[in-house]
């Protein structure tokens, strides 16, 4: 019997594909065409309301230039920080804070970050 709710596993792998997928500015399209699949399937996989087999894991790790290890963490799901990509805005805020010139400015924007998220200064 198939469970209603996505295996943890399994979003936390789509959330990997599509934070690598945004990192190297490809749309759903493009890596649907490259794995030959539909756009919507590649969007299942994304949300992890579908699982990716492994050959078809193969091919999302071939179009994205990572190998199939870079989709999981031995440890937890999301442990490697990409699933923070999922957020909004996370993108443009880190594309940005790398046009960052020079490193005092750098600190005061992570520095305003954690103050914003609630963390206390080390």
């Amino acid at each position: 019997m198939t469970s209603p709710t996505p295996n943890p596993i399994d979003i936390a792998v789509g959330q990997r594909i599509r934070a690598v997928r945004e990192l190297r500015g490809l749309t759903q399209t493009d890596l649907a065409k490259a794995t030959g699949v539909t756009f919507q399937q590649i969007q299942k996989y994304e949300r992890g309301t579908n699982r990716v087999s492994a050959s078809r894991l193969m091919l999302i790790s071939h179009a994205l230039g990572q190998p199939v290890s870079a989709f999981f963490d031995a440890d937890e799901p999301g442990g490697d920080g990409l699933d923070l990509f999922s957020v909004s805005g996370s993108k443009a805020l880190l594309e940005a804070y790398g046009r960052i010139e020079t490193p005092d400015q750098r600190r005061i924007v992570v520095a305003l970050a954690r103050s914003l998220a609630g963390e206390t200064p080390n």
